[in-house]
């Protein structure tokens, strides 16, 4: 990480408060922080580290960021990106890489509420790219929400990226060289599911040629279009449900975990400051429910491997070590994830 060492003592200090205290709640916190005093002067330094105008969030985390995907071993990075709004009058905009069903936060804006457009998308993927080595391919997943044809456009110029992404069915597209059509007109029957290639999409740019997996799943009201630079077959439809998992980490940013809306923090700079603590957080419990799955103390917790989350994990470790004191490993090196 960098930042002066003040900013880095209190923000190990927010760190180690997130993952013991029940919430993100400042008075909450304070209680969970290893110094002297009163609770009001526990509260004024957390307090001053939110507000604190000299510390550059993103270029703080970067280092993390880079670390994350210079050590990773896997043969394909998966990026899922999405947003998720605190109480109707803020939104958090998150892009994270794919990992055991839920994601290693890499990158993420704080906006005005229901807004997540191209500009703010582009500011995350122009972030996060210089830090994929040149020979780790990518593949890309968000809903209909990201649907920007500027944004697959950039996505088709970054060499070994590859994407996939929702559409809305009013969208104009072009199939084979044929008439224009909107997606609706494919008229899908409830349970139906197609494959279609040689698309071209939006009349004014014709981006393409891409695939097209139009899907209207029986307990759906309506169906559901991706597009995709990949063949579209069952495959392609499979591994694009990894896009979900951004879900359950934002449920462990909010009501399954640090309770977000707890905080009642609505200033964007403010939050922004609260979001680095819970990214670094989030990466240090699922690290240490790496440790718990590889040192043989998951049993202790879990009767079945797919019974809680890394993070789950992690988190139930910590609050056990209040009990029964055990050792911590404090540690954001994360070689050989994958």
């Amino acid at each position: 990480m960098d930042g002066s060492q003040p900013q880095l003592r209190n923000l190990a200090l927010l760190c180690q408060a997130l993952a013991f205290s029940r919430d993100c709640h400042l008075a909450n916190l304070a209680l969970a922080l290893p110094l002297p005093g009163q609770r009001s002067s526990w509260e004024q330094r957390l307090q001053r580290f939110r507000q604190n105008e000299h510390l550059d969030v993103a270029a703080g985390y970067a280092p993390l960021g880079r670390q994350l995907l210079a050590h990773w071993t896997g043969q394909e990075l998966c990026l899922v990106m999405d947003r998720t709004d605190i109480q109707d009058q803020v939104s958090v905009l998150l892009l994270g890489a794919a990992y055991h069903k839920r994601l290693l936060p890499l990158a993420w804006g704080v906006l005005l509420f229901g807004t997540a457009g191209a500009a703010a998308q582009l500011t995350l993927l122009q972030r996060v790219q210089p830090w994929v080595p040149a020979a780790l391919p990518v593949a890309f997943y968000a809903d209909s929400e990201f649907r920007s044809l500027q944004v697959q456009q950039w996505l088709r110029q970054q060499p070994g990226w590859h994407w996939q992404v929702g559409l809305h069915n009013d969208l104009l597209i072009q199939i084979a060289g044929g008439a224009w059509q909107t997606l609706g007109s494919l008229a899908l029957a409830p349970d139906e599911r197609r494959y279609l290639a040689d698309v071209r999409l939006g009349r004014d740019c014709a981006l393409g040629p891409v695939n097209l997996i139009a899907d209207w799943p029986q307990t759906q009201p309506g169906p559901h279009y991706w597009a995709l630079d990949l063949p579209a077959n069952p495959q392609a439809w499979r591994r694009g449900r990894k896009r979900y998992w951004i879900e359950p980490t934002f449920r462990d940013w909010k009501s399954a975990g640090f309770d977000l809306e707890a905080s009642q923090i609505r200033q964007a700079a403010t939050l922004d400051h609260l979001l680095l603590g819970m990214a670094l957080t989030t990466v240090w419990l699922c690290h240490i429910g790496e440790w718990l799955r590889h040192s043989g103390r998951r049993a202790a917790f879990a009767r079945r491997a797919d019974d809680y989350s890394l993070f789950r994990l992690g988190r139930d470790y910590l609050a056990r070590t209040c009990t029964v004191p055990g050792p911590i490993p404090v540690s954001l090196t994360l070689a050989g994830w994958a």
